[in-house]
Formats: C-alpha cells, sequence, structure tokens
C-alpha cells in the first residue's frame, strides 16, 4: 500500500490515522522493514512524476524486503497534516531541489546527511539527474527514482558505496542497463543491513525535521 496514492483521494486526518494504523500493524506483527518517507518535493515535478518516482522506488526495495511508506509533505500530491506530527524513528526526510550543489565542480545526482550507521536527510540534485540521464539515454523519470534510491541507500547504510548495485560511486552505462530493466538493487549483504537497521531503529539524529 502506498500513501501517496491514497492521500490525493483520502483527507489529510484520513492520512494521518492511515499511518499510525499501518505502523502499529507493522510493530504488532513484528515486521521491522518498513521506512516511512517524508518527500518534499521544491521542483514543481507533476502529479504524474511524483507517482512514477515512488513507486519505482518501492520496486527498488521491495526487492530487498523494505516496503515504503510515503508522506508527500510538499508538492502536487501534498497532503501536508501527517508531516507535521514527529517523524517515525524508522522514518527519513527526502528533498528533490530544482537547482545543483553549491560548488559548481559538484556533479552529485544527491547527497545524503549521515553518520557511520545511515541518518534521516537526503536531497536530490534534479539538474545533474537530468545530465545523467540525457548521457545514459535513459528517461529523466527512471533516472530521477534511481538517484532517491541511493541516497536513501545512505540513509539506511551510511556514506561507503559498493563496488557493484545501487550503492556504487559512480554507475556506468552497465548499470544504467540494469536501470532500464529495473533490475538494480541493493546488494544481499546490503539488503541484510538495510533490514537489521530498520529492525533496530536506531537511527542518526542529524537536525531538525522541519522542513517548508
Amino acid at each position: 500500500m502506498e500513501l501517496a496514492a491514497s492521500g490525493s483521494q483520502a483527507g489529510p486526518m484520513k492520512q494521518a490515522a492511515l499511518l499510525a494504523s499501518v505502523l502499529w500493524l507493522a510493530s504488532a506483527s513484528g515486521s521491522a522493514q518498513t521506512l516511512v518517507v517524508d518527500l518534499y518535493d521544491y521542483a514543481e515535478l507533476s502529479a504524474k512524476e511524483i507517482e512514477h518516482l515512488t513507486g519505482t522506488v518501492d520496486l527498488v526495495f521491495e526487492h530487498s524486503g523494505i516496503h515504503m511508506i510515503w508522506q508527500n509533505c510538499r508538492g502536487a500530491l501534498a497532503v501536508g497534516i501527517a508531516c507535521d506530527t514527529e517523524l517515525p524513528v524508522t522514518g527519513i526526510v527526502v528533498r528533490i531541489l530544482p537547482d545543483g550543489p553549491r560548488s559548481s565542480g559538484d556533479v552529485s545526482l544527491g547527497r545524503s546527511i549521515v553518520a557511520a550507521d545511515g541518518g534521516n536527510y537526503a536531497s536530490v540534485f534534479v539538474p545533474a539527474v537530468r545530465a545523467q540521464a540525457a548521457g545514459f539515454g535513459v528517461s529523466f523519470n527512471l533516472m530521477l527514482a534511481y538517484a532517491v534510491a541511493h541516497e536513501v541507500g545512505h540513509c539506511l547504510l551510511g556514506p561507503g558505496h559498493s563496488y557493484a548495485g545501487l550503492m556504487r560511486s559512480g554507475w556506468n552505462r552497465k548499470d544504467a542497463g540494469e536501470i532500464s530493466r529495473l533490475s538494480l538493487h541493493l546488494t544481499k549483504k546490503e539488503a541484510r543491513k538495510a533490514s537489521a537497521r530498520l529492525s533496530s531503529a536506531v537511527f542518526a539524529d542529524c537536525g531538525s525535521r522541519k522542513l517548508r
């Protein structure tokens, strides 16, 4: 179940109640592989683009046994009220930004605020994503979703990169082919680590949650 889709149909109070219910059921059932993502879109994506983004990231992490719950806090699908509550311990904030990083020579697709065991805040830079998508011949929407998934991965795993898969420091054309087939994922070791982190619910405190 994806709250982003239901948010456009149900009222804000219903969404907040639904989120609380889902988190309670996950806790009661012993399932700790649920991650809540507060999404702040500053790049003015369309509702369709946001739905594509969240749906693709869902698929990427579903392969690792992690269920995503999306709260649209800013943008075309924003609901709002659930984002004014305290961020769940198994929750992170993702921002979609219309500009690049402050350093003119930085071509990073995104950036996360993380400690050794992860963190709660990530940003993705739309201009860099568009340039990378064009260079690989991959759709912008697909590349954006994978850039978000990569930064979410850092929030779960920490700052390190891997030699293969979703968490490589830089993707090549072979990776782009896997992205096109939706087959670029966390490695098995990373998936186990991410699930263990969600299970232990030890998230780094990286500052204030409030964003607008």
